[in-house]
C-alpha cells in the first residue's frame, strides 16, 4: 500500500485574493526554559488544502462538522486537463464511468464552467477535488459553488497533484471538526492500492 500526500503546506499554499497568509507564532519554547513547545496559528477556514462545507455558499446548509464523512473517503479518479483552461461538459464526457469522486489536475489554474458543474451533478459525483484554489473562476464563484454545494457534493480545494499519475485511487481527506464553520483544513491522501477500496 502506498500513501500519496496531496496536501499543501499551509505556510506555503497560494493565498486566495483578499485573504491573508497563514501565520504560526511560537508562544513557548523549550529552548527558552519552558517545559514544552507551544504555538498559536492564525489562519482561515479556506487556507491551504481545505474543504468547502455546504454552508459556504448555501445559507442554512450543513456546516463542516455536519458533512457526511463518506464524502471524504473512497474511490477517486485523478484526471489531468490543460492548464489555465475552463472545463466544459464535453471535456468530462466519457471519463467518469464507475466513479463518484474526481480530482482535477490542472497545475493550479484550471476551473470549470456552469455546464461542467451541472454535468458532474447529473453524473452523481459526490466529491470534487481540485489543485486550484477554487473549483470556479473568480468571475463566477457564486454560481458554480452554489450549484455544486446545493447538490450535496463535497469540495476539496488546493490539493497537490503534480506527482500523481492519472488513474484510480482511494481518497482519505477528512476535515478538521470545527462546529458551525463553512470550511476546514484537511490532510488529504490518496492510497495507491485497489484492494483497499474494492468493497466500496
Amino acid at each position: 500500500m502506498k500513501l500519496i500526500d496531496i496536501t499543501r503546506n499551509l505556510s506555503e499554499a497560494p493565498v486566495y485574493p483578499g485573504s491573508f497568509k497563514t501565520e504560526v507564532t511560537r508562544v513557548n519554547k523549550i529552548s527558552d526554559g519552558y517545559d514544552s513547545n507551544f504555538s498559536h496559528i492564525r489562519t482561515n477556514t479556506h487556507a491551504g488544502t481545505h474543504v468547502d462545507a455546504t454552508c459556504h455558499f448555501v445559507d442554512g446548509g450543513p456546516s463542516v462538522e455536519q458533512m457526511p464523512l463518506e464524502l471524504y473517503y473512497g474511490p477517486c479518479r485523478v484526471l489531468t486537463f490543460p492548464e489555465k483552461s475552463i472545463l466544459k461538459k464535453e471535456d468530462l464526457e466519457g471519463k467518469l464511468d464507475g466513479i463518484k469522486k474526481i480530482a482535477i489536475h490542472g497545475n493550479g489554474f484550471t476551473y470549470m464552467d456552469a455546464a461542467a458543474a451541472q454535468y458532474l451533478i447529473d453524473c452523481g459525483i459526490t466529491t470534487i477535488l481540485t489543485d486550484a484554489w477554487s473549483v470556479a473562476p473568480l468571475d463566477n464563484e457564486k454560481q458554480i459553488h452554489s450549484m455544486i454545494l446545493a447538490a450535496g457534493i463535497a469540495i476539496v480545494e488546493n490539493v497537490v497533484l503534480d506527482h500523481v499519475a492519472d488513474g484510480d485511487y482511494c481518497l482519505m481527506a477528512f476535515p478538521a471538526k470545527f462546529d458551525g464553520c463553512d470550511g476546514a483544513p484537511v490532510r488529504a491522501v490518496l492510497v495507491e492500492e485497489q484492494e483497499v477500496w474494492k468493497h466500496e
